[in-house]
């Protein structure tokens, strides 16, 4: 009986890298998932999913990230997936030869042009060091994957194996933000100024800051993501990238993350650049942006300014991720600041404003400012006790008492 193509190239024991986000190649994943059988000791190295197909892994295939969000969560809470905390800027170290060091890379691309050149569209990120790190590369070529400039391309010459499907790509889709999201979001804009440099994330806070800050002329991106309200910023010239000291004039991010209308805006917009981690995540390139500022959320922030942007109530559901890069760098940067933003209490009614967070993703020295709806607490430079004090005039009146209270036990 012959062996099927595929188990030619990948092998048991292997570590096999998973475009992450719209860039999933679910088609050659569940091509390789067929094939479980044939593979004891195989492990899928997987970022953010945002599809179906991770729940169809067998139980003989491992499970690794460093995610913690989406479908990732009951993975890990069941003990199905190995949970690798770590900061987005140590992957390409990770999967070229870290513990993750990768075997095989599988990658969604689009169809070559006439000169055999493939792009990876969507997703650059850790894709394009594991495709760099990977013994072989396979690729699922679909139709719908935009070509895009950056660290992309992929010659057919670096594919051992490849099937070509036509399937419309997944979507995440943008969310209208609350009253109370834009309440915290204009606090954020008041540090967003004319040709400010942007990294910031995905999601209904998020939005509420773009929102915020589309009257302001020449922003510039540098950021892990790019969705649909960004790509129309860049459309309608509120997104030029003229005052950037470095990539001037380009929209820098690591990964498109929106509908399929933001594919089509990517695809015709010629100032974007997809590029992997060793760009959008770099220590100097970022420190060289002037005005820079980074926005990221958290799930709580304690008294002394530390985040935790991973647990709630001991279950893994974020990520380290990529924000204590941005956070180090971003104050280095020429007029640059960094802001993480939150509601100051949970939708059941606690207290996000903590005496200590449950874990520590960003230490109190990497933090310049927090931010809810109850106002602005600068903590770079101060002592702890003001800091102390600053936190709890952004928390919920009604647990302001409790915290001062926990801060007096303290000595603060």
């Amino acid at each position: 009986m012959s062996v099927p193509e595929i188990l030619t190239h990948v092998r048991p024991g292997d570590t096999i890298a998973v475009e992450q986000v719209l860039g999933e190649p679910t088609v050659l994943v569940d091509e390789v998932l067929r094939h479980a059988g044939a593979l004891p000791g195989a492990r899928l190295f997987v970022g953010m999913s945002v599809t179906d197909v991770l729940t169809r892994v067998p139980a003989g295939i491992g499970l690794v990230s460093t995610v913690g969000m989406a479908a990732n969560t009951q993975l890990i809470e069941t003990g199905r997936m190995r949970l690798v905390p770590a900061h987005m800027s140590q992957l390409p170290w990770l999967l070229s030869e870290g513990p993750v060091k990768v075997d095989v890379a599988l990658v969604l691309l689009s169809p070559p042009d006439a000169d055999g050149w493939c792009s990876l569209g969507v997703t650059s990120d850790y894709a394009w060091h594991a495709v760099s790190s990977a013994r072989v590369v396979l690729a699922e070529i679909n139709d719908n994957v935009p070509v895009v400039p950056g660290d992309t391309r992929v010659h057919l010459d670096q594919v051992s194996y490849a099937i070509r499907t036509h399937r419309s790509l997944p979507e995440y889709r943008r969310t209208d933000p609350s009253g109370l999201e834009r309440v915290i979001a204009a606090n954020v804009a008041r540090y967003v100024r004319d040709g400010s440099c942007l990294q910031i994330g995905i999601g209904k806070l998020s939005e509420a800051v773009l929102q915020a800050v589309a009257g302001r002329r020449d922003l510039g991106v540098h950021s892990g993501m790019v969705g649909d309200t960004m790509l129309e910023m860049m459309r309608d010239g509120v997104i030029t990238g003229r005052a950037k000291g470095v990539d001037t004039g380009l929209a820098v991010a690591g990964s498109i993350l929106g509908s399929h209308r933001a594919l089509a805006l990517a695809a015709e917009e010629k100032n974007l650049r997809i590029v992997s981690i060793g760009q959008t995540h770099d220590p100097a390139r970022i420190q060289a942006l002037s005005n820079f500022v980074c926005v990221n959320s958290a799930l709580e922030v304690d008294l002394f300014g530390q985040v935790n942007s991973e647990t709630a109530g001991g279950r893994y559901v974020g990520a380290t991720g990529g924000g204590v890069d941005f956070l180090r760098s971003s104050v280095r940067a020429p007029g640059g600041r960094s802001v993480v933003a939150l509601p100051a209490s949970t939708r059941a009614g606690s207290s996000r404003i903590v005496p200590r967070v449950e874990t520590v993703t960003a230490l109190a020295t990497d933090v310049d400012v927090i931010t809810t709806e109850h106002g602005v607490a600068e903590l770079r430079g101060a002592s702890a006790g003001e800091r102390a004090a600053r936190m709890i005039a952004i928390a919920a009146p009604e647990h302001r008492e409790q915290l001062r209270e926990a801060a007096a036990e303290r000595g603060l």
